[in-house]
């Protein structure tokens, strides 16, 4: 039986974020992967993402509804990754047949999507999932949500509270543009291999 998740972002109202890690609200608790902090939601499940060749962590996934929080992404100054990332995506996803259509979102045009899925016994099911990105000042934030209601208006309130809560903490370090920027978890967070989830 697949584990429950505590639907812990249920209630939460969206925040001023995400933001530059210098604009941040003094106040405002972070879990630091080091470019990336997720605000501190109290019972907030979390794992790392780790590439299986380099064993380096892009992502991190956020159980609750289903939410992923995805790449941060390097980027030019002054230029919207989300606006050259965006229509390669919806062609790469409409090529392997799913069904993808533009929506104005709380932070910009966002993708929904139904793709298709195969099971072990040969039927196909089509999975729900959405995907946004917020530019910021040389990267962007992609996130990806996956579950049954991300098309639903609460859950994509969920999403935008979470997200709203997030900060980048760039640095003055050059990378290639579109490239996905190495995370670092914190102490205590899962490592390659399958260690327990992390609890904030």
């Amino acid at each position: 039986m697949a584990e429950e998740f505590a639907d812990v972002l249920a209630g939460l109202p969206v925040a001023e974020g995400p933001w530059n890690l210098a604009d941040a609200p003094e106040d405002t608790a972070f879990i630091d992967f080091g470019v990336l902090r997720v605000g501190t939601v109290d019972q907030l499940r979390f794992r790392p993402e780790y590439d299986a060749g380099t064993k380096t962590c892009g992502a991190v996934s956020v159980r609750s509804g289903d939410v992923q929080i995805h790449q941060v992404v390097a980027a030019p100054r002054g230029e919207s990754r989300w606006n050259v990332l965006r229509p390669q995506m919806t062609e790469r996803l409409r090529g392997e047949g799913a069904h993808v259509t533009v929506e104005e979102g709380h932070f910009g045009p966002e993708l929904a999507v139904l793709r298709g899925h195969e099971r072990p016994d040969g039927t196909t099911v089509a999975i729900p999932m959405r995907v946004q990105a917020v530019d910021g000042d040389r990267w962007m934030l992609k996130v990806t949500s996956i579950g049954p209601t991300v098309h639903e208006a609460e859950t994509r309130d969920k999403v935008n509270a979470l997200v709203s809560r997030c900060a980048v903490d760039r640095g003055p370090a050059a990378a290639v543009a579109g490239s996905v920027m190495t995370l670092t978890p914190p102490p205590g967070a899962p490592r390659p291999g399958g260690a327990p989830t992390g609890r904030a």
